[in-house]
């Protein structure tokens, strides 16, 4: 066997003649002899060859047999890419591809029993891409160095092998199994749409966002309108964070109920803050399969996952609690004025954007008090719906927020017409999803009223 530098003394007939307890005292090595060791290159060569040239690794640990095999990635057994661990995997590769030793133990041993190596433990077989074959015996643990006993096929030295590669050559399938394979960034996510029996629910972030945006999610299905912007973040993409899916469930889960199971597909668009440019979209696609109490069963690819019901539950909301129930929110970057009309009576409030990024205030061309024009505006923008639109007939019409974009495009009219004596329909550019309490509405114009009387006063 080469050695990497000059030999180590050893006296033959002390290796020869002493219990093997007495022959390991010879050779163990503290941290500073080891450091030092390797300073001065006193490093025994017993298997070298590089990952790219090896094309399987095999290894019988008295147990189950682990294969990793090079298929350009690294995968363990027949097993997929999609299955196993390919960093796991292209470790066990690593664990054998340079194997050194700072302990030769015996040459041409006569008793190959004392170090375990007579019926070994494990045997490692390393094929090459150029079809040569090697094989590495592994025996017993010294008691005294803390390793193991090697031997290499052809080869009739004894080494020691280190404890931490042994433990890596013993790991099970599960081990390699045992990864997440959801991984994704939620800045990248774009679209979110959760499909059901009852009804399919998608949002999407907007198409123009800049730093005057103040809603960034809107609802594509089952409404056309604003979405919540603070549930989005901490009920749904918050969980989908934490969300992983590591070892796949062996075991039966119970029945499943196909219209109980709802699809969730993400729209990902990476972006690489290196570069500072985005990739290619993709879809990411898992079914939820069922909840039951704190556990949740996710079937993604070809697997089906345990994880905590908290990180998926998002999946069984109602839509209406995705929906912005802001029903009078506008982006107020994006428009000029605001016209409110409500009892035979007709106001304007003029938003004037300056190019320090002031947002001014006047009612009907007159100049106003800003600040109180502002929380004006705020009482308008946190007109919330209260419940979901069943097609009632629509009565007169109680109130119209009239909103002029800065292009045509931004325009937008509201109408909240009675369906009852209780609720108003709100209708968005004719079109009615949700409804709303008349009082909410009556409160409102009291306070409307207030503020065109004084638009000057001081706000208290």
């Amino acid at each position: 066997m080469i050695k990497l530098s000059k030999k180590m003394i050893i006296a033959a007939g002390a290796v020869v003649l002493l219990a093997i307890g007495i022959a390991v005292v010879i050779n163990i090595d503290t941290t500073e002899q080891s450091e030092e060791m390797a300073q001065n290159e006193n490093v025994y060569t017993i298997f070298s060859e590089g990952t790219e040239d090896i094309a399987e690794v095999q290894v019988n640990n008295g147990g189950e047999v682990i294969c990793a095999v090079n298929n350009g990635d690294w995968t363990i057994n027949d097993l997929t890419t999609d299955d196993v661990d390919t960093n796991k995997a292209y470790g066990l590769a690593g664990t054998v591809s340079m194997l050194t030793s700072k302990n030769k133990i015996e040459d041409n041993p006569q008793d190959l029993s004392q170090y375990g190596l007579e019926n070994p433990a494990i045997t490692v077989v390393v094929k090459l891409k150029n079809g040569n074959e090697n094989k590495l015996y592994i025996g017993d643990k010294s008691p005294t160095l803390g390793e193991y006993f090697i031997m290499k096929d052809g080869d009739s030295s004894v080494y020691t092998m280190y404890e931490f590669k042994v433990d890596t050559l013993m790991q099970p399938l599960s081990y390699y199994k045992d990864f997440n394979r959801f991984n994704i960034n939620i800045d990248d996510i774009t679209n979110i749409k959760i499909e059901r029996s009852d009804e399919t629910i998608e949002i999407k972030l907007i198409d123009d966002i800049d730093e005057n945006t103040n809603n960034v999610w809107e609802m594509v299905s089952p409404y056309e309108s604003g979405a919540n912007d603070d549930y989005i973040d901490n009920k749904i993409l918050a969980p989908l964070s934490e969300l992983s899916m590591n070892v796949p469930v062996d075991s039966s889960i119970g029945d499943i109920n196909e219209s109980d199971a709802m699809t969730v597909s993400l729209t990902i668009r990476p972006y690489d803050n290196n570069t500072g440019k985005y990739s290619d979209e993709y879809i990411e696609t898992f079914k939820v399969l069922k909840i039951d109490g704190d556990k949740g069963y996710v079937q993604y690819k070809n697997n089906i996952f345990e994880v905590p019901a908290e990180q998926i539950n998002f999946s069984k909301d109602s839509s209406f609690n995705i929906v912005s129930k802001l029903q009078a929110l506008v982006d107020i970057s994006k428009v000029s004025s605001v016209t409110v009309d409500y009892d035979n009576k007709t106001y304007k409030m003029g938003i004037e954007h300056k190019d320090n990024g002031e947002t001014v205030f006047t009612l009907d061309d007159k100049e106003t008090n800003n600040q109180l024009s502002q929380q004006m505006y705020k009482c308008i923008a946190e007109l919330a719906a209260d419940s979901i639109y069943e097609g009632e007939a629509p009565g007169k019409t109680i109130m119209k927020l009239t909103y002029e974009g800065l292009r045509e495009r931004d325009d937008t009219v509201i109408e909240f017409k009675s369906v009852d004596d209780i609720n108003c329909a709100v209708f968005r550019n004719g079109k009615a999803e949700f409804k709303m309490k008349t009082s909410k509405l009556d409160e409102f114009k009291e306070v409307f009223d207030e503020y065109v009387k004084n638009p000057m006063a001081e706000e208290e």
